[in-house]
């Protein structure tokens, strides 16, 4: 899994948790594509979200993250780094 696709499972996790600010926005283009970052805490993710957002990660590639890891992670590309080096290991 290449950080190109763990940035895919990423936001589309966001989307299906229906996180407002990211849903079908500019900002969720530009970070797939790895030309922007967003900071957790501009997203505004709720618990549901955050373990939707697990989820879709270990499903996806293996990594365990607890929900409550999430508010240690600054941003996402920061979590999307934090999978790619769990999975190098």
């Amino acid at each position: 899994m290449t950080g190109a696709d763990i940035r895919v499972v990423i936001a589309d996790a966001l989307v299906y948790a229906s996180v407002p600010r990211f849903r079908d926005s500019a900002e969720q283009a530009d970070f797939v594509a790895g030309r922007r970052d967003i900071r957790m805490a501009d997203l505004e993710i709720d618990s549901l979200a955050a373990m939707e957002l697990c989820i879709a990660i270990e499903t996806n590639s293996g990594v365990s993250i607890a929900p409550g890891e999430l508010a240690e992670v600054a941003s996402l590309g920061a979590l999307a780094e934090r999978v790619e080096r769990a999975l190098a290991t």
